[in-house]
């Protein structure tokens, strides 16, 4: 999503749209959820992720493992190996270069842009028809802000025609074609709790551990199992972080006191990475958390209100290391000034945990399982451990502990507000007539 001059110039005109939004919004509805489950939110995240990670390891080593052996190939042949996760939030910074355990095969820093030519591999979401008209083998992964194969006549905003048709392979990321995964019952024409960027990052760092292995082995080692293990642990981790589904409603009872008792705000940090700023964000969870396609209205930048803290406003903070200096003074500053401070995290690097560390700053921490000091594999011909999860698994702790709010608002018979995106059919519709009631009750 994007909310530049010309989104402020449409909402001043949110109260005069009217019959307009109404057919819009009438034609999004046309793509109807399933009827509430009754399952709690948290529940239907966690599902959801665990099941994508599942299907991923059943259903795609193969297709990812046959794009690697053919960007190896290029390589071998005078070609480079290009990858493009850029649309979404989550992934602008999710394979930033300066991630530890990212070797930097498939160079994926928001902003940086290799010219591609004849000859060359590329890895990315969607298709690209231009780069396979010039030579380039395009391995395309499908999400939900594309049109593939899977996606509702309708659907979208936007038809460009199916990814299927601009790609020489396709990585089905097993997302459902709707970015969220959790179903309220008081919106029916879309899902929330995005999936997109998890997804793709799975993806992302398995092909990534593959093409390494084929580069450190000379091309002897397979390109199937690194996939293979990648997700294994994932999947592991995954299950792990649901062990913590009790302490999280616990934790996020007491956000929901604190939004409809204070009128706490909902503000996030995380710590600068490198790439180029994204409407003020520079960190994979913060730019996740605030203006998100189906992700929550109430989160917004902490370093957009630092100076203006108040005491039992919220503050998250997500981390993908345990020790960041700049985390750890945001955490301080913070439980100063009287804000209840949560966090995800790692609590240790390589099962250190002495000295500063961001789980000992905060009034309630969530474990993300992801204690690496780089990636989670061996592979031959590189110095470190490569492909770290702790930022996917990271972001789905997010997901989860909003998920987890969402149940206590509920409970308390409250609904909070979210983001369609843009790229869905009544998208900018429904997100002018949403915003003005976002502004009334601060959720």
């Amino acid at each position: 999503m994007k909310r530049n001059q010309s989104r402020r110039k449409f909402l001043a005109g949110a109260a005069a749209i009217g019959a307009g939004a109404a057919a819009a919004m009438t034609a999004s509805a046309q793509i109807k959820n399933e009827p509430p489950s009754g399952k709690p939110f948290v529940d239907q995240y966690y599902e959801g992720m665990l099941k994508i990670a599942k299907d991923l390891r059943a259903n795609q080593v193969n297709n990812m493992a046959k794009a690697m052996t053919i960007a190896y190939d290029r390589i071998q042949k005078g070609g480079n190996a290009h990858a493009r996760f850029q649309t979404g939030h989550f992934v602008m910074f999710a394979a930033s270069s300066d991630i530890p355990g990212q070797p930097n095969i498939l160079q994926n820093t928001r902003g940086v842009k290799n010219d591609m030519v004849k000859g060359d591999f590329l890895l990315t979401m969607g298709g690209n028809q231009n780069a396979r008209d010039n030579g380039i083998f395009v391995a395309g992964v499908t999400h939900s802000y594309t049109e593939h194969a899977k996606t509702p006549p309708g659907a979208l905003a936007r038809s460009r025609g199916k990814m299927e048709d601009s790609c020489d392979l396709v990585i089905d990321s097993q997302q459902p074609w709707q970015n969220g995964l959790v179903n309220v019952p008081w919106i029916t024409t879309f899902h929330v709790m995005p999936s997109c960027g998890n997804a793709m990052m799975l993806v992302y760092w398995a092909c990534t551990a593959s093409l390494a292995n084929l580069i450190g082995t000379k091309g002897r080692g397979s390109a199937s199992a690194p996939v293979e293990q990648y997700l294994d642990l994932a999947i592991e981790r995954i299950k792990m972080l649901g062990t913590d589904r009790p302490k999280m409603s616990v934790i996020t009872s007491k956000w929901a006191d604190l939004v409809l008792n204070d009128k706490a705000r909902f503000l996030v940090y995380g710590h600068p990475q490198e790439g180029t700023p994204y409407q003020g964000c520079r960190n994979m969870f913060v730019n996740e958390a605030y203006i998100v396609a189906d992700g929550t209205a109430i989160a917004d930048q902490y370093e957009a209100k630092e100076n203006e803290l108040r005491k039992n406003d919220i503050v998250l903070i997500g981390a993908f290391t345990s020790d960041n200096a700049d985390e750890i003074r945001v955490a301080r500053k913070s439980r100063q000034t009287g804000a209840y401070t949560t966090a995800f995290c790692p609590y240790t690097t390589d099962g250190v945990s002495s000295g500063d560390r961001l789980f000992k700053e905060v009034d309630s921490a969530f474990y993300t399982f992801c204690d690496e000091s780089a990636g989670v594999l061996d592979i031959p011909g590189y110095p470190t451990k490569i492909c770290p999860l702790s930022g996917t698994i990271g972001n789905i702790a997010h997901w989860m502990l909003m998920s987890s709010w969402c149940d206590n608002m509920y409970s308390r018979g409250k609904h909070p507000n979210f983001w369609q995106g843009f790229h869905e059919a009544g998208g900018r519709e429904y997100d002018a007539i949403m915003e003005e009631e976002y502004k009334k009750i601060g959720y």
